[in-house]
């Protein structure tokens, strides 16, 4: 069988090379009927880009990468989210010559070394990356060496770079106002530790809540969990005490389900002596015994943001216009 090329779907949709070749690339000039059209003669004809003479003729590296943790040594699941931000990403590409790949970052590992190693090998022609710090060495390395870049996080840095966030701060502050306005004064906020941007957005929303509710939130209010191997015992432990927190907000649906067992081994009724609410990322809380109101983030969304905001990037748009900040919803159970 012949293979199929721009030149094929052309004759067989009666449309120029150009029209097709501008289609298949999503071009603004294109209208959604033929670019429509295009896809499904593309589709049915077996047509499939060959990206590596794509590369030569453009000078182009059509592989975008992603480099992110995706599981951490004794993790029950994994990292959820993940698997919904990779969907999003791959998503976000569709109907374009990229392609995805993933190199996965262990927990104790310098987060800049596997940034390198993609750089220097030529692996990709752009990088996703996440857990951003205030300060964070790879946005300087990568904006040094002019190599296109999104990140799912924000940084205190003043390199302007594309990134896609979660409020983080409008998260804590949703989370702890549930819990105060359900009667909590001794309130909790479960978290990895302080490193991370987004931990400081959380951290700083539930404390303009604990202010404007007339209660105290400091650092000692912070439960990290980063070493956590067991979440159950964690929250167990935590609970036996004589002060114990009568409300927690937990960064994942994981650490809430800990929380909730934890809870009941110290003959605690969650809902009633203590109250709950997670950030998560799916429906899981809504299986949990009793249910947990949560705070919704669409990684699926956020995942389709950013690659398709980095191929804006490596087309030439500003960065400064690629900075999109997402809200969670607040979902009641």
């Amino acid at each position: 069988m012949a293979h199929t090329t721009l030149k094929t779907i052309a004759e067989y949709t009666g449309l120029s090379v150009t029209t097709v070749s501008r289609a298949l690339k999503n071009g603004d000039d294109v209208k959604e009927p033929t670019k429509e059209k295009v896809r499904e003669a593309a589709h049915k004809l077996g047509y499939a880009p060959n990206l590596q003479g794509l590369g030569l003729r453009t000078g182009r590296n059509y592989s975008i990468c992603c480099v992110i943790p995706m599981m951490k040594k004794d993790d029950i699941v994994g990292d959820v989210g993940s698997l919904s931000l990779l969907s999003g990403i791959t998503q976000g590409l569709e109907n374009t010559p990229y392609h995805m790949s993933v190199i996965h970052v262990e927990a104790k590992q310098d987060a800049l070394e596997p940034i390198k190693y993609v750089v220097e090998s030529n692996l990709a022609g752009g990088i996703i990356f996440n857990l951003t710090r205030p300060n964070d060495p790879r946005v300087t390395y990568l904006h040094e060496k002019h190599f296109p870049f999104i990140s799912f996080g924000q940084t205190e840095m003043s390199v302007e770079h594309a990134f896609v966030d979660i409020d983080n701060y409008d998260a804590g502050f949703k989370a702890a106002e549930y819990l105060f306005k359900q009667g909590c004064k001794r309130i909790r906020m479960v978290s990895a530790v302080k490193d991370y941007t987004y931990v400081w957005h959380k951290y700083y929303g539930v404390k303009r809540a604990a202010m404007e509710f007339g209660f105290d939130f400091d650092d000692d209010c912070l439960i990290y969990d980063s070493n956590a191997k067991d979440y159950r015992a964690f929250a167990r432990k935590i609970f036996s005490e004589k002060e114990y927190p009568d409300g927690i907000f937990c960064g994942s649906a994981i650490s809430a389900l800990g929380f909730i067992a934890g809870a009941a081994d110290n003959n605690l009724i969650v809902g009633k002596d203590i109250k709950i609410i997670c950030l998560e990322t799916c429906d899981l809380a809504s299986q949990f015994l009793p249910p947990v109101p949560g705070l919704r983030q669409n990684l699926m969304e956020v995942g389709i943001k950013l690659s398709q905001s980095l191929l804006k990037l490596i087309e030439g748009e500003d960065p400064k216009k690629l900075q999109i900040i997402d809200k969670v919803s607040f979902i009641d159970r």
